[in-house]
């Protein structure tokens, strides 16, 4: 008589509900146990979504690298003589060329690190479109010895605006002087295309390589823009020969190119991603199982009575 009455009911209420309150019931018969896989799966969506953001980051900055841009460096970090310059320039195929030189410090605090690139601010935003900005932003920076562009996130992060005076101290680039302030005036701001929302101030090579206390006449790497990216090869080529006898040997290839290399050196993070998913889910699968296989071993005694 029971079974009867419990069949008409579940009749009664319909296809797509008759089991929905069994279940809902079901679910919390242990709530510490529904919990727990319930958050287990949240923890586990969410890794999924932060990794697939980190691996799609990365494939936007290779994929934005020009491919009409050759970057040369040295193989084993040591810097380059500003007097390759002119050499460069007079390479078949290039159209302009430009340096950078980094300085790295912080501002008030040691957490508040700030990272600055020098450079020849007539000729840097000509050569790399991912750097943009104002006409009188950057006429401002070439007539202020001591001036400074920022992008709007440091700016943000900092409150800093134009005209404001600011101090970055530096240990790696002690001054002539024997200080490790310098001082920067922000005349402006900068944009960079590949790295939206990057912090990075931007200041004139001449102020920074005229007052430095080592390493005077050298920058880290040199920028060209070339007339058919087709001929990257070639004229990548033609530039380590001309500095192959050189006391600092050079290493050149496309900005794509040189994007791609750093991701292989740091390793194959399509597979790191993809094990730690899989892994991540896999555990995933067994927590689900044992969550269930728990619940069926509680209920055998109902299940048999109500057989």
């Amino acid at each position: 008589g029971g079974n009867s009455q419990i069949s008409r009911y579940i009749a009664r209420e319909g296809d797509g509900m008759k089991y929905l309150w069994l279940v809902w019931v079901g679910l919390w018969r242990s709530r510490m146990r529904t919990t727990l896989t319930l958050l287990s799966a949240v923890v586990a969506f969410l890794l999924f979504g932060i990794l697939n953001g980190v691996d799609a980051y990365l494939n936007q900055v290779v994929s934005r690298a020009h491919l009409d841009i050759l970057v040369t460096t040295n193989t084993g970090a040591l810097p380059l003589p500003i007097a390759y310059l002119p050499r460069l320039e007079d390479v078949p195929g290039i159209e302009a060329v430009t340096y950078l030189a980094v300085l790295g410090g912080y501002y008030r605090t040691p957490s508040k690190s700030v990272a600055v690139i020098t450079t020849d601010p007539a000729h840097i935003f000509a050569v790399d479109s991912a750097f943009q900005t104002s006409s009188s932003d950057k006429k401002a920076l070439i007539q202020t010895r001591i001036g400074a562009l920022v992008t709007p996130a440091l700016a943000g992060k900092f409150g800093w605006k134009r005209g404001d005076m600011i101090s970055i101290h530096a240990a790696s680039a002690p001054q002539k002087s024997g200080s490790l302030d310098w001082r920067f005036q922000i005349v402006g701001y900068f944009d960079t295309v590949n790295a939206p929302g990057a912090q990075i101030l931007m200041a004139n090579y001449g102020y920074f390589d005229l007052a430095r206390a080592t390493n005077a006449g050298t920058v880290q790497q040199y920028l060209m823009l070339i007339k058919d990216p087709g001929q990257a090869g070639v004229i990548s080529n033609a530039i380590d020969a001309m500095f192959v006898n050189s006391p600092v040997q050079t290493k050149t290839m496309s900005e794509k190119d040189l994007a791609q290399s750093t991701l292989a050196r740091i390793g194959n993070i399509d597979f790191f991603l993809d094990a730690i998913i899989a892994a991540v889910f896999f555990t995933l699968l067994l927590l689900v199982g044992n969550a269930l296989m728990q619940s069926f071993r509680e209920r055998i005694r109902e299940l048999a009575v109500m057989k």
